[in-house]
């Protein structure tokens, strides 16, 4: 280095060290809140009950649709379990109106459009995306899809292939199996804990199919976010013409069903010869609805959900060396409590060691509160994050919907931040001591883990065996 530079360096460093101004980390700098407005939405209703949410957007010649029915697995029979994602992926592959299946995917092809169809707990969602000159011939398309669906047997057969190969290869992810059996132990004998299995997705017939369609696909249970170039007057009118003969039946759907009482906590174990073990811990949570809400997503921030800032990650990972990712997630239930949930993977021989640190950080949250630079990042992230669920128009139009289609507060996205901002040391240590209850917790282990007799005894929880593979 030249000496002139080196004597530059050597000054700066030392009026660096003399202004006591200058913050030591970065996680330090004064962060101001991003400027947040909710967008316009405009709203209508058909006069079949049909629900409409519009965002013009006339920067591309685009229109996207999204289509919510209030048909999911909530709505699925015991031992129907999968009906409702087979019906989602049938719905696509079986053709609609006069066209069949092979015909359906020219017409798209010819639009140059996408059309896909998923479903989940509560809901089955289209979603098409179409040039404005063509929204007539799109928009029309997936309307024969909620309205006429063909279910012809060759895409039901499809749907039902592709469905059991992907739940032949489920296992192949420890991360997904861990998963599946902490929602059945904590959800035991409700749709949120059941899985499809290839006796279940056998099972259901075409006439299961149909009667699902029947008994959901209404107009009144119907809702459109639209965004785009287009307008208001414009795609009223549209829809009037498209679908404004389509009536809904008499009668009513029954209620989500409760959830039963907790089970006893265990600790689940599934062999696998592998050289680590996949570990989740969990319990029921909270709903939309429940004011705790704001604290607990800053608890889980500050306890795994902030990445490398959050508790679990600096003491499992980088202070221990245990763990390549270990977090926590807390998620929120849009009807029915969801679940508070920490994972990571370790060596097999690790996994008691693992256990106890993520037992202690909980401990540790519950018992002592949070530092103010821990609260101020944690809010801060939060709210600053807040406005990048609202990318491009599209997402601010479901956005909208989606808090109408879960009966959200109507203030809620308003104060979202306000309410977050209020949050205290104090309301985040309540949290904890609610939430963070490790003998409550139910704790699954994917792996080969040793001694898991004597694992569990230490845990306090009974040993329950999901396979007896050697």
């Amino acid at each position: 280095m030249r000496p002139w530079l080196m004597l530059l360096s050597l000054a700066l460093l030392l009026t660096a060290c003399g202004r006591p101004d200058l913050v030591a980390h970065p996680d330090l700098l004064p962060e101001p809140a991003l400027e947040f407005g909710l967008p316009e939405v405009q709203r209508f209703t058909l006069a079949n009950g049909i629900r409409v949410y519009l965002r013009e957007d006339h920067e591309l010649p685009l229109v996207t649709v999204t289509a919510m029915v209030e048909a999911g697995a909530a709505g699925e029979p015991a031992n129907r379990a999968g009906l409702a994602q087979l019906h989602a992926a049938a719905l696509r592959a079986g053709g609609a109106g006069a066209r069949d299946p092979r015909q359906v995917d020219a017409a798209l092809a010819d639009l140059a459009a996408d059309l896909t169809v998923s479903a989940e707990s509560y809901a089955t969602t289209l979603r098409l995306s179409v040039q404005d000159t063509d929204l007539r011939q799109g928009l029309g398309l997936m309307l024969d899809l909620l309205r006429h669906p063909r279910l012809a047997p060759e895409g039901v057969e499809l749907a039902r292939r592709q469905r059991l190969e992907a739940i032949r290869r489920e296992n192949d992810q420890p991360s997904g199996t861990a998963f599946r059996a902490l929602a059945a132990a904590l959800y035991e004998g409700h749709f949120l804990g059941r899985s499809a299995t290839p006796e279940s997705v056998t099972a259901i017939g075409r006439g299961d199919l149909e009667a699902f369609h029947r008994r959901f696909f209404r107009p009144d249970n119907l809702w459109l976010a639209v965004s785009g170039a287009i307008d208001g007057p414009t795609l009223e009118a549209l829809l009037q013409q498209l679908c404004g003969d389509w009536q809904a039946p008499a009668g009513s759907d029954p209620p989500v069903p409760d959830l039963p009482p907790a089970a006893s906590p265990a600790l689940w174990l599934d062999v696998r010869q592998l050289p680590q073990t996949t570990i989740l811990l969990g319990t029921r949570g909270i709903d939309k609805d429940d004011p705790g809400l704001y604290a607990l997503r800053v608890m889980d921030f500050i306890l795994g959900g902030g990445g490398f800032n959050s508790r679990l990650m600096q003491e499992i990972r980088s202070n221990r060396g245990l763990a390549y990712s270990v977090y926590s997630h807390v998620q929120i239930g849009r009807r029915l409590p969801g679940m508070i949930l920490m994972g990571c993977e370790t060596k097999n021989e690790a996994v008691a060691e693992v256990l106890g640190l993520m037992r202690s950080e909980m401990r540790h949250l519950a018992e002592e509160p949070v530092t103010e630079q821990e609260l101020r990042l944690a809010k801060d992230s939060l709210i600053n994050s807040f406005v990048f669920a609202f990318e491009d128009s599209h997402s601010v139009v479901t956005q909208v919907l989606n808090l109408d289609f879960y009966g959200y507060q109507a203030d809620f996205l308003l104060r979202y931040r306000e309410r977050l901002a209020a949050v205290t040391a104090a309301d985040v240590q309540s949290a904890a001591r609610r939430h963070l209850q490790p003998e409550r917790q139910e704790v699954v282990l994917v792996g080969a883990p040793p001694a898991v007799d004597e694992l569990a005894g230490a845990l306090g929880l009974p040993l329950r065996r999901l396979n007896q593979q050697p």
